[in-house]
């Protein structure tokens, strides 16, 4: 494919893929009105017993993207020691061999 091509066709997939997304999220808002309410008590049994335990709270759900800010770690101490990095020197070529007489 050529650059033109990719710069028409980019576009296109963009749109589709906001399209779909949108329509997943009305999907999904339709699907939860008419779901039932999770909050209800549950029918009690047939032979008459009643379920005496208590729910606990339900939490609160934040809504997605806002994260809880967090401590930054401590800086380094400047007493601990470090790997640092030495240059590289190759070492001298050996001396050549006395002459031989």
């Amino acid at each position: 494919m050529t650059m033109s091509s990719y710069r028409l066709v980019a576009p296109t997939l963009l749109i589709l893929a906001l399209a779909l997304v949108s329509s997943g999220a009305e999907q999904g808002c339709a699907t939860r009105e008419q779901a039932p309410a999770y909050h209800t008590s549950p029918v009690p049994p047939p032979d008459g017993r009643h379920d005496h335990r208590q729910e606990g709270p339900v939490p609160t759900s934040r809504p997605l993207g806002l994260r809880i800010p967090v401590a930054a770690p401590p800086p380094p101490r400047a007493g601990t020691p470090r790997a640092r990095m030495k240059p590289f020197h190759p070492s001298p070529p050996p001396p050549p061999p006395p002459p031989c007489s």
